[in-house]
Protein backbone atom coordinates (compact mmCIF):
# COMPACT_ATOMS: atom_id res chain seq x y z
CA UNK A 1 0.00 0.00 0.00
CA UNK A 2 2.71 2.49 0.98
CA UNK A 3 4.90 1.76 -2.05
CA UNK A 4 1.94 1.90 -4.45
CA UNK A 5 0.82 5.26 -3.07
CA UNK A 6 4.27 6.82 -3.43
CA UNK A 7 4.74 5.43 -6.98
CA UNK A 8 1.38 6.88 -8.08
CA UNK A 9 2.19 10.28 -6.63
CA UNK A 10 5.59 10.34 -8.33
CA UNK A 11 3.97 9.47 -11.68
CA UNK A 12 1.47 12.27 -11.18
CA UNK A 13 4.29 14.69 -10.44
CA UNK A 14 6.09 13.76 -13.67
CA UNK A 15 2.95 14.16 -15.75
CA UNK A 16 2.11 17.59 -14.31
CA UNK A 17 5.68 18.83 -14.65
CA UNK A 18 5.69 18.10 -18.38
CA UNK A 19 2.60 20.19 -19.06
CA UNK A 20 4.11 23.60 -18.34
CA UNK A 21 7.64 24.96 -18.60
CA UNK A 22 7.80 28.55 -17.39
CA UNK A 23 10.18 30.98 -19.05
CA UNK A 24 13.32 31.91 -17.20
CA UNK A 25 12.38 34.42 -14.56
CA UNK A 26 8.68 33.79 -15.17
CA UNK A 27 6.02 31.39 -13.96
CA UNK A 28 4.16 31.68 -10.71
CA UNK A 29 7.18 32.81 -8.70
CA UNK A 30 9.53 35.37 -10.22
CA UNK A 31 12.01 35.67 -7.37
CA UNK A 32 15.71 34.97 -7.77
CA UNK A 33 17.55 32.30 -5.80
CA UNK A 34 18.48 34.76 -3.06
CA UNK A 35 14.91 35.98 -2.56
CA UNK A 36 11.89 34.19 -1.19
CA UNK A 37 8.13 34.18 -1.16
CA UNK A 38 6.98 33.65 2.39
CA UNK A 39 4.04 33.94 4.71
CA UNK A 40 1.92 32.04 7.17
CA UNK A 41 -0.81 29.44 6.70
CA UNK A 42 -3.79 27.84 8.37
CA UNK A 43 -5.03 24.37 7.46
CA UNK A 44 -8.06 22.31 8.38
CA UNK A 45 -9.06 18.81 7.31
CA UNK A 46 -9.19 15.28 8.57
CA UNK A 47 -7.38 12.07 9.35
CA UNK A 48 -8.15 8.48 8.46
CA UNK A 49 -6.58 5.30 9.85
CA UNK A 50 -6.26 2.67 7.13
CA UNK A 51 -6.64 -0.74 8.79
CA UNK A 52 -4.33 -3.57 7.81
CA UNK A 53 -5.82 -7.09 7.17
CA UNK A 54 -7.40 -8.85 10.11
CA UNK A 55 -5.50 -11.18 12.45
CA UNK A 56 -6.67 -14.78 12.88
CA UNK A 57 -5.57 -17.78 14.95
CA UNK A 58 -7.02 -21.31 14.93
CA UNK A 59 -6.38 -24.35 17.09
CA UNK A 60 -7.70 -27.89 16.58
CA UNK A 61 -7.61 -30.83 18.95
CA UNK A 62 -8.87 -34.36 18.27
CA UNK A 63 -9.69 -36.33 21.40
CA UNK A 64 -11.99 -39.25 22.22
CA UNK A 65 -13.53 -39.23 18.80
CA UNK A 66 -14.34 -35.50 18.93
CA UNK A 67 -12.77 -32.49 17.19
CA UNK A 68 -12.38 -29.31 19.25
CA UNK A 69 -11.82 -26.00 17.44
CA UNK A 70 -10.95 -22.54 18.78
CA UNK A 71 -11.03 -19.63 16.36
CA UNK A 72 -9.80 -16.08 17.14
CA UNK A 73 -10.41 -13.10 14.84
CA UNK A 74 -9.26 -9.50 15.27
CA UNK A 75 -10.76 -7.32 12.53
CA UNK A 76 -9.40 -3.71 12.60
CA UNK A 77 -11.62 -0.83 11.46
CA UNK A 78 -10.46 2.61 10.30
CA UNK A 79 -12.30 5.83 11.19
CA UNK A 80 -12.14 9.52 10.35
CA UNK A 81 -10.78 12.15 12.71
CA UNK A 82 -9.85 15.85 12.71
CA UNK A 83 -6.69 17.72 11.66
CA UNK A 84 -5.86 21.40 12.25
CA UNK A 85 -2.56 23.20 11.67
CA UNK A 86 -0.96 26.65 11.70
CA UNK A 87 2.53 27.59 10.56
CA UNK A 88 4.83 29.52 8.21
CA UNK A 89 6.23 28.73 4.75
CA UNK A 90 8.98 29.86 2.37
CA UNK A 91 9.41 29.31 -1.38
CA UNK A 92 12.25 30.38 -3.68
CA UNK A 93 13.55 29.84 -7.20
CA UNK A 94 16.17 27.18 -6.50
CA UNK A 95 16.16 24.06 -8.67
CA UNK A 96 16.01 21.30 -6.06
CA UNK A 97 14.87 22.33 -2.58
CA UNK A 98 12.60 25.30 -3.23
CA UNK A 99 9.84 24.78 -0.64
CA UNK A 100 9.94 24.74 3.18
CA UNK A 101 7.41 25.02 5.98
CA UNK A 102 7.11 24.42 9.70
CA UNK A 103 3.90 24.08 11.69
CA UNK A 104 2.14 23.18 14.89
CA UNK A 105 -0.75 20.76 14.39
CA UNK A 106 -3.54 18.96 16.22
CA UNK A 107 -4.36 15.37 15.18
CA UNK A 108 -7.26 13.16 16.20
CA UNK A 109 -6.68 9.50 15.29
CA UNK A 110 -9.68 7.16 15.53
CA UNK A 111 -10.25 3.48 14.83
CA UNK A 112 -11.36 0.21 16.34
CA UNK A 113 -11.29 -3.57 16.28
CA UNK A 114 -14.02 -6.22 16.14
CA UNK A 115 -12.87 -9.22 18.20
CA UNK A 116 -14.50 -12.63 17.88
CA UNK A 117 -13.78 -15.88 19.73
CA UNK A 118 -15.58 -19.08 18.78
CA UNK A 119 -15.32 -22.46 20.48
CA UNK A 120 -16.83 -25.42 18.61
CA UNK A 121 -17.05 -29.18 18.90
CA UNK A 122 -17.35 -31.20 15.70
CA UNK A 123 -17.92 -27.94 13.78
CA UNK A 124 -20.89 -27.03 15.98
CA UNK A 125 -20.46 -23.69 17.86
CA UNK A 126 -20.54 -24.03 21.63
CA UNK A 127 -19.31 -20.64 22.81
CA UNK A 128 -19.10 -17.37 20.89
CA UNK A 129 -17.69 -14.13 22.34
CA UNK A 130 -17.84 -10.79 20.52
CA UNK A 131 -15.98 -7.72 21.73
CA UNK A 132 -15.75 -4.30 20.08
CA UNK A 133 -12.66 -2.22 20.81
CA UNK A 134 -12.02 1.39 19.87
CA UNK A 135 -9.50 4.20 20.20
CA UNK A 136 -9.62 7.97 19.85
CA UNK A 137 -6.24 9.60 20.54
CA UNK A 138 -5.61 13.36 20.56
CA UNK A 139 -2.10 14.48 19.60
CA UNK A 140 -0.18 17.74 19.40
CA UNK A 141 2.45 17.69 16.65
CA UNK A 142 5.45 19.77 15.62
CA UNK A 143 6.33 19.51 11.90
CA UNK A 144 9.12 20.55 9.53
CA UNK A 145 8.98 19.91 5.75
CA UNK A 146 11.12 20.51 2.69
CA UNK A 147 10.19 19.78 -0.89
CA UNK A 148 10.49 20.42 -4.60
CA UNK A 149 7.95 22.77 -6.20
CA UNK A 150 7.07 22.51 -9.89
CA UNK A 151 5.12 25.31 -11.58
CA UNK A 152 2.28 23.72 -13.52
CA UNK A 153 1.00 27.06 -14.91
CA UNK A 154 1.05 30.71 -13.98
CA UNK A 155 -1.65 30.03 -11.41
CA UNK A 156 -0.90 26.50 -10.14
CA UNK A 157 1.98 24.44 -8.83
CA UNK A 158 2.63 21.06 -7.22
CA UNK A 159 4.95 20.08 -4.39
CA UNK A 160 6.51 16.73 -3.42
CA UNK A 161 8.57 16.44 -0.30
CA UNK A 162 9.59 14.88 2.99
CA UNK A 163 9.04 16.04 6.52
CA UNK A 164 9.69 15.27 10.16
CA UNK A 165 7.03 15.21 12.86
CA UNK A 166 7.27 14.91 16.63
CA UNK A 167 3.93 13.94 18.20
CA UNK A 168 2.69 13.74 21.77
CA UNK A 169 -0.49 11.90 22.84
CA UNK A 170 -1.97 14.30 25.38
CA UNK A 171 -5.35 12.53 25.56
CA UNK A 172 -5.79 8.79 25.02
CA UNK A 173 -9.25 7.26 24.70
CA UNK A 174 -8.96 3.50 24.36
CA UNK A 175 -11.24 0.51 24.84
CA UNK A 176 -9.12 -2.59 24.30
CA UNK A 177 -9.94 -6.10 23.09
CA UNK A 178 -8.65 -9.50 24.32
CA UNK A 179 -5.29 -10.80 23.14
CA UNK A 180 -5.12 -13.20 20.20
CA UNK A 181 -2.60 -16.04 20.88
CA UNK A 182 0.74 -15.89 19.04
CA UNK A 183 0.03 -12.32 17.88
CA UNK A 184 1.68 -8.93 18.40
CA UNK A 185 -0.59 -7.15 20.85
CA UNK A 186 -0.11 -3.53 21.94
CA UNK A 187 -2.46 -1.18 23.76
CA UNK A 188 -1.37 1.61 21.41
CA UNK A 189 1.69 3.50 20.15
CA UNK A 190 4.23 5.19 22.38
CA UNK A 191 3.16 8.47 24.02
CA UNK A 192 5.88 10.31 22.07
CA UNK A 193 6.39 9.54 18.37
CA UNK A 194 9.08 10.77 15.98
CA UNK A 195 8.50 10.02 12.29
CA UNK A 196 9.51 10.90 8.75
CA UNK A 197 6.57 11.50 6.43
CA UNK A 198 5.91 12.02 2.72
CA UNK A 199 3.59 14.76 1.46
CA UNK A 200 2.06 15.74 -1.88
CA UNK A 201 0.25 19.03 -2.54
CA UNK A 202 -1.24 21.23 -5.27
CA UNK A 203 -1.27 25.02 -4.97
CA UNK A 204 -3.81 27.39 -6.53
CA UNK A 205 -3.04 31.10 -6.59
CA UNK A 206 -5.93 33.55 -6.25
CA UNK A 207 -6.09 37.21 -7.30
CA UNK A 208 -5.32 38.31 -3.74
CA UNK A 209 -2.35 37.29 -1.56
CA UNK A 210 -4.05 33.94 -0.85
CA UNK A 211 -2.81 30.57 -2.13
CA UNK A 212 -5.09 27.55 -1.58
CA UNK A 213 -3.24 24.24 -1.31
CA UNK A 214 -4.83 20.81 -0.77
CA UNK A 215 -2.26 18.50 0.81
CA UNK A 216 -2.06 14.84 1.80
CA UNK A 217 0.62 13.07 3.83
CA UNK A 218 1.45 9.82 5.57
CA UNK A 219 4.37 8.60 7.70
CA UNK A 220 6.94 6.44 5.91
CA UNK A 221 9.54 5.76 8.63
CA UNK A 222 9.41 5.55 12.43
CA UNK A 223 12.35 7.30 14.10
CA UNK A 224 11.30 7.25 17.77
CA UNK A 225 10.97 4.78 19.30
CA UNK A 226 13.42 3.12 16.93
CA UNK A 227 12.60 -0.45 17.97
CA UNK A 228 10.03 -0.69 15.19
CA UNK A 229 10.92 1.30 12.07
CA UNK A 230 7.69 0.59 10.18
CA UNK A 231 5.40 3.58 9.85
CA UNK A 232 2.09 2.01 10.91
CA UNK A 233 0.62 2.49 14.39
CA UNK A 234 -0.18 -0.54 16.60
CA UNK A 235 -3.55 -0.81 18.34
CA UNK A 236 -4.59 -4.06 20.04
CA UNK A 237 -4.20 -7.02 17.64
CA UNK A 238 -3.82 -4.92 14.48
CA UNK A 239 -1.94 -2.07 12.83
CA UNK A 240 -3.17 1.15 11.23
CA UNK A 241 -1.70 3.59 8.70
CA UNK A 242 -2.60 7.23 9.47
CA UNK A 243 -3.44 9.45 6.50
CA UNK A 244 -3.70 13.24 6.99
CA UNK A 245 -5.46 15.46 4.45
CA UNK A 246 -6.50 19.11 4.59
CA UNK A 247 -7.02 22.36 2.74
CA UNK A 248 -4.27 24.83 3.52
CA UNK A 249 -4.84 28.59 3.20
CA UNK A 250 -1.48 30.28 2.60
CA UNK A 251 -1.19 34.07 2.98
CA UNK A 252 1.74 35.66 1.16
CA UNK A 253 3.48 38.46 3.03
CA UNK A 254 3.24 41.94 1.50
CA UNK A 255 6.91 41.98 0.43
CA UNK A 256 6.62 38.75 -1.61
CA UNK A 257 7.20 39.24 -5.35
CA UNK A 258 4.25 36.97 -6.13
CA UNK A 259 1.76 39.34 -4.53
CA UNK A 260 -0.48 41.25 -6.95
CA UNK A 261 0.53 44.83 -7.65
CA UNK A 262 -1.57 47.46 -5.92
CA UNK A 263 -2.41 50.74 -7.61
CA UNK A 264 -3.46 53.96 -5.97
CA UNK A 265 -6.89 55.53 -6.58
CA UNK A 266 -5.42 57.86 -9.26
CA UNK A 267 -4.33 54.86 -11.31
CA UNK A 268 -0.58 55.48 -11.01
CA UNK A 269 1.51 52.31 -10.87
CA UNK A 270 4.03 51.87 -8.03
CA UNK A 271 6.84 51.78 -10.62
CA UNK A 272 6.10 55.38 -11.57
CA UNK A 273 4.23 54.56 -14.77
CA UNK A 274 1.30 56.44 -16.13
CA UNK A 275 -2.41 55.82 -15.92
CA UNK A 276 -3.49 52.17 -15.97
Amino acid sequence: MKKSLIILLLIATTCFSQRYKPKKGGGLYTTADNKIDKGWFFGIGGTYTIAYPKTTYDTTLDSAGNTYNQNYIGDPKGKFGLFVEIGKFKMNGKRVINYMDYALAYKWFRGGEDYTFENSINNSPVTTINNEGSFGDHLVSGNFRIGHRIDNSEKTFIVNGLGLNLDYHFIKGRSSTPVIPNGDYEDGPNDILGEMHYFFAMGFKTKSRLVIMPIIETPILALFPFNHIVSTHPYYNGRFRPIMFRIRFMFLSKDSDSCPKVYNPMGISPEGGGMK
